[in-house]
């Protein structure tokens, strides 16, 4: 639907129906477009219009000013409104609307009451069309009516007695004057009724469609009088009474609006700049102006915007509350100030004579709080004791409207200041119910536990289901029951994935002064790095002290294995004819090797690192233990996928020693996958923080259990009959050598994946 074809006028019925239904009215432009609309359609008339708001959206911010418009409307075109619709806008919105239009609040369900309440608002006008002749004359409904009755009966007597005196009476000269009294008579009445028409009838329907008009809160055309006599004294009076009535709508249309706007959490400057113009028209004033003082800069400031004054010109007014003006002595004071002759006044501040010739002060006092003062400046003919009167009732309320405001920011401004608090804090915070049911969630925590909303944790339990260790649960429950509060709890909670993240929790029982319940306020600490640190330095030192005894050792055990093993294989050819001792020389050798081996492995183990790095040989090793395992895992029948993309990056790595790393991984994945299964090296770029690669090797087999989860990095642990235990340790070694990290995730039964970290650029 076109926007012109929500506006039709009905000229036989006198009413312009406006369609809104399901239109969003969210701009200033379009409000000016449907006034524009408004005046084209009615070209200079006056109407009636019923308006169709069912469905209709309105932006808050542009409720004012479409309330105004409407009134605006309202003033120049007599635009008497009636509003219909079952759903859509809320009926506090209509009534606020109706509020900014002089109480105009008519609101219906159909269309069809809407226009019987027209037809009523016609009936009750009362407002006389143009007079016929018929309507003149008529005797019931005019004056003129009696007196063409009275006049008639009289010509009807003097033409008896003409006619009379013609037959009965031969007399020339009683003829001659009944004539001329008849002739006299009409004269007499066409002066009579023009005197009665333009000088009684005329004025008297004037002040008829006047009060007509106050009957069904019309807009007052006060009657031009010119006149002095009794009609002119009592047009003077009507349109006196006429004024005073309108008046006294506008001030009962300010305080019901005020009243409208008590607890709707409107802002300050939206409340200033809609009594400001209620005020200033209230008065016909050419300017209003509220002056608020700030308790922090200890001034006080003019509020922008107001009606009548630009907004650079109101930054400029300011005042100490010791300075010399106007403003600063009804704050000190509290009590109003009015001056008529602006030129005279010695407390007019000196930038502002010139521009003002009246001025009316109030104060703005809510209770024990005296927030500033309402100035109305500029009123032609002067400022009365009954308009100060009047203005101070509208600053009275106005004052606790603004206070309430004022509350209202500092509440959202108290609020916006946690709310940052708690959504940039690098911890987890949270709250919850006592029985540990998450109710808000920042976003920090919800990325520590690998969620990629906070929606996704409300209503998740903390306590029962991401909290892992029952000894910690139950000590924190016991700590919260007891006194209140449980300081730096350390336990494991479980991410989204699955794995665990060591945390430590601090947590106080508060209650919400709004409604008296209890909640539990906590800080979730990620502690993995630390953990990690300390478990790497735990090693470190271990591995130092093991790796200085294991070194010396292996020198002891190797050189009497080389004399085992030279004397093994001289034995071997004298015995070369022996049959019967051949199994067992061959044993004893490979007992030997074996040994021999171990040795080899404790001294990788534990000699001093020497790393031949290269920023190209990841990849190249990744694709050569691919290849190599390749082969093996077809005859297993499991599928091997290797993922390393050119933008993931090199790291520089020693290629012989991460060979080691990978031919590790592969094989132990490939000794615990059956047949079927998956073994998946991926990789990608992490960017949080220094810059790294990350590579996952993962498979679907057997898992490892989770008892042995915080041993398989453990030198000589190991689940294999044959094996030695020290190739993940090794692994581990390695790749905190290249300084990285390695961490291990794995649930029973579902695959175990392991995640090594390189940091990229290293030298």
């Amino acid at each position: 639907m076109q926007f012109q074809d929500r506006f039709v006028f009905d000229a036989r019925e006198n009413i312009l129906f406006i369609d809104l239904a399901g239109l969003r009215i969210e701009t200033r432009e379009q409000v000016d477009e449907m006034r524009r609309m408004v005046r084209a359609t009615l070209a200079g008339g006056r109407a009636y219009a019923v308006v169709n708001y069912e469905g209709t959206e309105m932006a808050p911010e542009i409720v004012d000013y479409y309330g105004e418009s409407i009134k605006d409307l309202y003033d120049r075109y007599s635009l008497k409104t009636v509003r219909y619709s079952s759903s859509g806008l809320t009926r506090s919105v209509l009534r606020y609307l109706g509020a900014a239009k002089d109480l105009e609040s008519n609101i219906f369900a159909t269309r069809e009451e809407a226009i019987r309440a027209i037809q009523e608002i016609k009936d009750r006008s009362r407002i006389a069309k143009k007079p016929s002749a018929r309507w003149l004359f008529d005797p019931r409904r005019s004056l003129i009516g009696k007196f063409a009755a009275g006049w008639l009966a009289v010509l009807l007597a003097l033409l008896v007695a003409y006619f009379a005196s013609r037959f009965f009476i031969d007399s020339t000269e009683v003829g001659i004057a009944i004539q001329a009294a008849i002739a006299s008579l009409v004269v007499t009445a066409a002066i009579t009724v023009g005197i009665l028409y333009f000088v009684i009838l005329k004025p008297l329907r004037e002040m008829e469609e006047l009060a007509a008009r106050l009957t069904v809160g019309g807009v007052v055309e006060p009657l031009e009088v010119k006149r002095q006599d009794e009609i002119g004294q009592l047009a003077q009076t009507i349109n006196e009474a006429a004024l005073q009535l309108q008046q006294e709508i506008e001030r009962s249309s300010g305080l019901y609006h005020i009243s409208l706007l008590m607890g709707t959490g409107a802002e300050v400057s939206q409340i200033c700049e809609l009594l400001t113009r209620k005020i200033a028209r209230l008065l016909g004033a050419e300017t209003c102006v509220i002056l608020l003082y700030d308790e922090r800069k200890k001034r006080i400031h003019a509020q922008v915007p107001a009606y009548g004054m630009r907004d650079e010109d109101l930054l400029s007014l300011s005042f100490a509350p010791e300075e010399s003006s106007i403003a600063t002595r009804v704050f000190r004071t509290g009590e109003a100030y009015m001056t008529n002759d602006a030129r005279m006044d010695p407390l007019l501040s000196e930038k502002a004579q010139g521009n003002i010739r009246e001025l009316l002060a109030v104060p703005l006092n809510a209770g024990q709080h005296m927030l500033g003062t309402i100035e109305v400046i500029n009123k032609q003919g002067g400022f009365r004791e009954e308009e100060k009167r009047l203005v101070t009732i509208f600053a009275t309320q106005a004052a606790h409207l603004l206070r309430n405001a004022q509350l209202f920011e500092q509440v959202r401004e108290s609020e916006e200041r946690y709310r940052q608090i708690f959504e940039s804090a690098v911890d987890g915070l949270y709250r919850s119910t006592p029985q540990g049911k998450l109710v808000n969630i920042n976003p920090a925590l919800a990325a520590m536990l690998g969620y990629d909303s906070r929606e996704e944790l409300e209503g998740v339990n903390l306590i029962d289901e991401l909290v892992l260790s029952d000894m910690a649960r139950t000590g924190l429950q016991n700590q919260l029951t007891r006194e209140g509060k449980a300081l730096d709890i350390e336990c494991d909670l479980r991410r989204q994935t699955g794995e665990l993240m060591p945390a430590r929790l601090s947590v106080r029982a508060v209650t919400d002064a709004a409604d008296g319940k209890v909640f539990h306020l906590g800080i979730v600490k990620d502690v993995t790095e630390q953990k990690r640190l300390s478990q790497q330095l735990i090693i470190s030192e271990r591995l130092a002290v093991v790796g200085e005894l294991v070194a010396g050792v292996a020198h002891e055990v190797r050189n009497p294995l080389f004399g085992i093993t030279t004397t093994l294989s001289a034995l071997a050819r004298r015995l070369a004819d022996r049959k019967a001792v051949q199994p067992f020389l061959d044993v004893v050798m490979t007992e030997v090797s074996r040994l021999n081996y171990l040795m080899e492995q404790l001294l990788e183990h534990s000699r001093p690192v020497r790393l031949d790095t290269d920023d190209s040989a990841l990849r190249v090793v990744i694709a050569e233990v691919a290849e190599e395992f390749r082969s093996q895992a077809e005859k297993k029948g499991i599928r091997l996928t290797v993922e390393y993309p050119e933008e993931v990056g090199y790291p520089r790595v020693d290629r012989r020693k991460m060979y080691g790393v990978f031919a590790n991984l592969f094989e132990n994945a490939l000794q615990h996958t059956a047949r079927g299964g998956e073994i998946r090296l991926a990789s990608s770029r992490e960017a949080n923080g220094p810059s790294q690669v990350q590579i996952q090797v993962s498979d679907t087999g057997a898992g490892i259990a989770i008892e042995n989860l915080n041993k398989v990095f453990d030198p000589f642990f190991t689940t294999r009959p044959n094996g030695v235990g020290l190739g993940l340790a090794i692994v581990r070694k390695t790749i905190h050598d290249h300084g990285g990290s390695i961490a291990l995730r794995s649930d029973g039964g579902r695959g175990t994946t392991f995640t090594i970290k390189l940091p990229l650029g290293q030298e």
